[in-house]
């Protein structure tokens, strides 16, 4: 796993912990703006969290996509100020509650960048132009490594404060967050629901 901060600011003791999703890149949220510091955390052939969050003092966490399923098995022992998921559940890949396992290795065996491109974006991958992904071959590798913790991993005991759904979303099936959640916050978005926002605080 990397990390790289967003933003940073020595005048705040908050922080904003952002678990990406699958094949995302810091260059994605360049647009997104906020006061407080931001850390992401995303490139997941590796599983796992070594980055220390004792020196600040509130934190929330916002997750993406598979970053939901890596961040509630990853930080099940962590207090947050709030949890916010977008587009993802616990499990991550599940028959109900998740990408089907099936469908997950279909997409493993298959895998096209461009293609996952048009589905993540959609109508609004013009203004993705400049996003930064790895190789083919690497964005394979972690599909393999997430369907591998996932299935591992199929505790459910994490919970979220907020959870956002996509309406226009192709990559995660929106049922599984219905069989998952409660409550949900719709956006008339496509998977990648970033372009909605202009600030990390409006989350």
């Amino acid at each position: 796993m990397k990390y790289e901060f967003l933003k940073q600011n020595s005048h705040s003791n908050e922080l904003i912990l952002f678990f990406g999703g699958f094949a995302s890149h810091p260059s994605h949220f360049v647009h997104l703006k906020s006061n407080k510091n931001v850390l992401m955390c995303y490139d997941y052939e590796d599983l796992s969290f070594k980055f220390d969050l004792n020196t600040f003092c509130k934190i929330t966490l916002i997750a993406f996509s598979m970053g939901v399923c890596v961040a509630s098995k990853l930080l099940k022992n962590y207090e947050f100020d709030k949890k916010i998921a977008i587009n993802g559940t616990n499990l991550g890949i599940d028959e109900t509650k998740g990408i089907h396992p099936v469908i997950f290795n279909k997409n493993i065996k298959k895998f096209n960048l461009e293609n996952f491109k048009k589905s993540l974006f959609k109508e609004k991958i013009n203004l993705a132009k400049n996003f930064i992904f790895k190789e083919e071959n690497s964005l394979k590798e972690e599909l393999k490594k997430l369907l591998e913790f996932a299935l591992k991993h199929k505790e459910e005991i994490f919970i979220w404060d907020k959870i956002y759904s996509s309406i226009e979303d192709d990559v995660f099936p929106q049922n599984a967050l219905k069989n998952s959640f409660q409550e949900l916050f719709f956006l008339n978005e496509p998977h990648f629901a970033f372009f909605h926002f202009k600030t990390w605080d409006e989350f």
